[in-house]
């Protein structure tokens, strides 16, 4: 009687253990989504309807970090990324990055990254500089309208989730929205690459990696009624521009990634990195990246 009570009282610490950390992710991706926006753990806590003390123990419990300490990491990643990749002033970056106070963003900078803002600069200028990148690849520049994704959180980069991509994935995660989204194309949104690939990336915490994976819908799909499983979120992409580039298989996305930043670095003026998570979509026979920009 004891042992059935044990195994009871187990699985429901499981389960109420899942819920919490379903939330967490919630929260997580919140302050991924708001690091331009002047919000505090307040607004968190109202928007997964938990209490600010509940929000964070449960967030340093699930990723081992508080929420601000969290979201002010981010949002240096984003400002590195945005250093290295676009010719934005320092102010601009400052501010798309969620700091209203220029000083006060360069001496978050400086604790976080040994360098001052520009130095960060010239220093991953001159790491960058490389001859015009060879045509292995084809980039161009293109123009999505109003689209949307269904996504799920994961913690793990693409390259350490086993069958990513695959049809079995793809169905035994998303198996009750096929039917009613035959046009939607495989996808995954990596929030970290650009921070990774300018040294940038913070790996001193739980689950400092993520991919989103799920379905890039149609321009005649929408999810907006549609009962989503309880991992995955909507995903409402305004209309942008974005750097497009075609690869075969997901071993050489670090490839197709490089060859892509460096058109667009050579190609002054004209469109540049925006900071938002890069796409890969998998269509009929090949890959595709897609970097979205500012124009």
């Amino acid at each position: 009687m004891h042992y059935r009570q044990d195994k009871h009282d187990l699985y429901d610490s499981r389960i109420r253990g899942q819920i919490m950390f379903n939330a967490m992710t919630r929260a997580e991706i919140w302050l991924q989504d708001t690091l331009d926006k002047p919000l505090g753990i307040e607004d968190l806590a109202n928007h997964i309807g938990y209490s600010s003390s509940q929000v964070r123990r449960q967030f340093r419990q699930s990723f081992d970090i508080s929420p601000s300490a969290y979201r002010e990491i981010r949002r240096l990643e984003r400002a590195a990324v945005l250093l290295g990749l676009t010719p934005l002033n320092i102010a601009q970056i400052a501010i798309r990055c969620g700091y209203h106070n220029h000083s006060s963003f360069s001496r978050a900078f400086q604790r976080r990254y040994q360098l001052s803002p520009r130095h960060f600069r010239q220093t991953l200028k001159t790491a960058l500089i490389q001859p015009k990148p060879h045509p292995v690849f084809n980039t161009r520049i293109e123009k999505s309208n109003d689209r949307q994704m269904i996504l799920m959180r994961l913690y793990k980069a693409p390259t350490h989730i086993k069958g990513l991509g695959d049809a079995s994935y793809q169905n035994k995660q998303l198996a009750r929205l096929q039917a009613r989204l035959r046009l939607s194309t495989t996808v995954i949104a990596l929030p970290d690459i650009l921070a990774d690939k300018v040294n940038a990336l913070n790996s001193e915490f739980f689950h400092s990696y993520r991919t989103d994976f799920g379905l890039y819908l149609s321009d005649t799909d929408n999810a907006q009624d549609i009962a989503l499983p309880v991992h995955y979120r909507r995903v409402d992409i305004p209309t942008h521009h974005y750097a497009s580039t075609c690869f075969d298989d997901l071993a050489d996305l670090n490839s197709a990634l490089m060859h892509t930043i460096m058109y667009l670095l050579h190609k002054k003026n004209v469109c540049h990195v925006s900071g938002h998570p890069p796409q890969v979509l998998w269509k009929a026979n090949h890959l595709e990246l897609r970097i979205p920009l500012i124009a």
